[in-house]
């Protein structure tokens, strides 16, 4: 079905009820909303790019009318590939780059081992909102080549209430009954505000719109968004007198997934086979912590000192060796026998500790402000199996930055903003023995090899300039160059150490096979035309970098080489009346790599890295006067073909769903995949290849599922 085809056929649908992302994860354009994400204090109207902020309340209507956070995002921020459907983001890049995942500020995991599932983790009705910056950054040191989403979590509000959601959810039989509840409770203290959070979720199985079963794990050890139960459990408080504040929060979150089956990637899409799962559940759990103390009147502006810790510990699925998981461990040396405690378990500490001024400036031009500071962290990194074995080298890395940001308007009409960020990466690897291993399908050993590891320093200085032309009050001209920084996963880089070598008693240098560090340029110009019935953004953005990073999963390793992506997007709403919108996001992403380091970026970027070339959503939402508003939206991923690539199908999903107010509360209805279309997901379609026929693995995206919500407050 072309894109053409599709917009005739639900057009009707469309000007009817069309968008979740208009009342449930639409971006909303900012106006005066203070970016936190952006460290300075800076809206959306100064900044020379592409930032988007999603309220948490639309992110909640939307999750209860049946979208994971994962893919209520991707359906409203132009530029973010499709959900895969798992508890992973494997595959779900920002503008085929990496995006860096933080919650209040905080990034949870290190970038020294990737193992992500942030969005499949917290409670929807603990998000206050979202906040996307696109385009390379450093602003939080290492990660974001493809941009920031920063998950703001509620804080107390000045009343006493308790909210409590309820959620159910069902496909087809009853054992895709899922549910969820959470209970929040606020309270104050004259000068102290406290907020304590509980929550409980359980999924059921989940099918495909064929009415078939959707493996536990199609992915090979990401594992699933069914059979799973989660728990989080949270107090924040803020405390505030006169200049003074103290923000501060705790939280625990547990999750188990119960897989029954191992996946049979023999059929098309990967099915669920009849052999019993063998290995250890999946689970992940974490506790973190953070406090804040802000003074709003020192002698250099305003000061905020943030310290923040996280411990988590990550347990991926037992993975069979098949042609899909074909580089695996075995049970000792000279044989091809899979050890039975390879299943992998991550454990990550990290510790954070940042000062940052916002000092007028004035001598410059009136409003100047000069946003600088200082930022540490630590991150403490391990992946074993469970009999405690090493499966990639244990690691310890210091960083510190110094970083200042100047935002200058010129005129009354141009506003500037230029920043510098220097910082260094204090790595220490150490010494460790990567266990014997075997290549599926060619009967080959890898025997062990000893990884010799040390001390290494990653150094940057990266920097943003750009401006901000007022040509209206309601139009804005924007262009801006910016730079992100980032060490690739060196955790991966380890694990695959020596997986060419094929004689025992061999040892590899860390310092041979380290990845370089990657500096990431991004050029972006845009327009934004705001009033109050309409709003449209538009940008058009180049990237490059000399150091990208490409897995290949035919044979398992990472190489790195010079790069370049572009693409364009556009936000648009408009208002036909007080009770009616209607609206599109679209997005555009393509991108190439130098494969022989001639100069020439001679291939197309791997499907990985760019699952669908374009996507769009279009949608609508109308509010009666009784209160019941109508919402819906069709979602569209071209998928890819370019090259030698292994082509990705295209998905179309209509989601469509209600509100009213009945009694204290308010009742959520909602239908995703409203057609129970029958197609690939072709973000999780790009991730494997199999090595015995050389075609991608293809996964099945979620069939029509219906769910109802509650929500009230006292």
């Amino acid at each position: 079905m072309k894109f053409t085809a599709l917009l005739a056929g639900v057009s009707s649908l469309a000007l009817m009820t069309t968008n979740a992302a208009a009342q449930e994860g639409e971006p909303v354009f900012l106006g005066t909303i203070t970016v936190d994400a952006l460290r300075t204090g800076a809206t959306e109207g100064s900044i020379p790019g592409t930032v988007q902020v999603i309220e948490g309340d639309d992110l909640a209507r939307a999750v209860a009318q049946g979208g994971s956070l994962a893919s209520v995002l991707a359906n409203a921020v132009p530029g973010l590939a499709p959900a895969n459907g798992t508890l992973g983001d494997a595959g779900q890049t920002l503008r085929g780059r990496s995006a860096q995942i933080l919650v209040n500020g905080i990034s949870r995991t290190s970038e020294l081992r990737g193992f992500s599932r942030e969005l499949a983790l917290i409670d929807p009705s603990s998000i206050d909102r979202i906040e996307v910056v696109k385009g390379s950054t450093a602003r939080f040191g290492n990660g974001a080549t493809g941009g920031l989403i920063n998950i703001v979590l509620k804080q107390p509000a000045d009343d006493n209430v308790t909210t409590v959601d309820t959620q159910l959810s069902i496909q087809d039989g009853s054992d895709s009954l899922s549910n969820r509840v959470s209970i929040a409770h606020e309270r104050r203290f004259d000068d102290l505000a406290l907020r304590f959070t509980m929550s409980r979720s359980e999924t059921g199985t989940r099918y495909d719109g064929a009415g078939d079963e959707i493996s536990s794990d199609a992915l090979v050890g990401q594992g699933s968004l069914d059979n799973t139960e989660s728990y989080n459990l949270g107090v924040s408080g803020l405390w505030a007198s006169g200049a003074h504040s103290v923000e501060f929060g705790v939280g625990a979150y547990s999750l188990e997934q119960d897989i029954d089956f191992f996946p049979d990637f023999d059929v098309n899409p990967v099915g669920v086979s009849d052999r019993e799962y063998t290995g250890e559940p999946v689970t992940d759990e974490g506790v973190n912590a953070y406090v804040t103390y802000a003074n709003d009147d020192t002698r250099f502006g305003e000061l905020e000192i943030s310290a923040k810790v996280s411990d988590i510990e990550r347990r991926a699925a037992a993975a069979e060796v098949n042609g899909v998981n074909f580089l695996y461990y075995t049970d000792g040396a000279g044989t091809l026998v899979q050890d039975p405690d390879s299943q992998g378990e991550l454990f990550t500490t990290t510790y954070e500790l940042s000062t940052t001024f916002r000092t007028p400036m004035d001598g410059i031009t009136s409003g100047s402000i000069l946003t600088w500071g200082v930022d540490v962290g630590r991150d403490e990194v391990e992946q074993k199996m469970l009999d405690g074995t090493d499966l990639i080298a244990p690691m310890v890395q210091n960083s510190i930055a110094a970083f200042a940001q100047l935002d200058a308007p010129l005129t009354d009409d141009i506003e500037i903003s230029a920043g510098l960020r220097a910082e260094r990466f204090a790595l220490s690897v150490s010494d460790f023995t990567r266990p014997d291993a075997a290549i599926y399908g060619y009967g080959l050993l890898l025997p062990a090899v000893d990884v010799i590891g040390g001390d290494f320093n990653y150094d940057a200085v990266v920097g943003n300039i750009g401006a901000v032309y007022h040509v209206t009050e309601t139009s804005d001209v924007y262009a801006g160059f910016s730079q992100g920084f980032s060490v690739p996963d060196v955790g991966s880089f380890t694990r695959r150490a020596g997986s060419d070598i094929y004689v025992a008693g061999q040892t590899i240098s860390f310092a041979d096979i380290r990845p370089e560090a990657q500096i990431v340029n991004t050029y972006e110009v845009g327009y934004r035309y705001t009033t109050e019935m309409t709003q449209l953004d538009v940008a058009a953005y180049f990237s490059t970098s000399e150091e990208g990073a490409v897995l290949d999963d035919t044979t398992g390793t990472i190489t790195q080489q010079a790069e370049e992506i572009w693409g364009a997007e556009v936000q648009a709403k408009s208002a036909l009346n007080h009770n009616w919108d209607m609206g599109a996001l679209l997005a555009y992403v393509e991108g190439r790599y130098d494969t022989d380091d001639d100069g020439d970026t001679d291939s197309w970027l791997p499907n990985s890295r760019i699952p669908s070339s374009f996507t769009a959503t279009l949608f609508s939402d109308y509010a009666f006067q009784n209160g019941l508003n109508l919402n819906g939206e069709v979602v569209y991923a071209s998928g890819r073909e370019q090259g030698d690539l292994e082509v990705l199908e295209e998905m179309v999903t209509v989601n469509v769903g209600a509100r009213y107010p009945l009694g204290d509360g308010a009742l959520t209805v909602g239908v995703t995949n409203l057609f129970d279309r029958d197609q690939e997901n072709a973000t999780a379609s790009s991730i494997r290849t199999n090595l015995l026929t050389g075609g991608a693995v293809r996964v099945a995206d979620t069939g029509r599922t219906l769910s109802m919500g509650y929500s009230l407050s006292f």
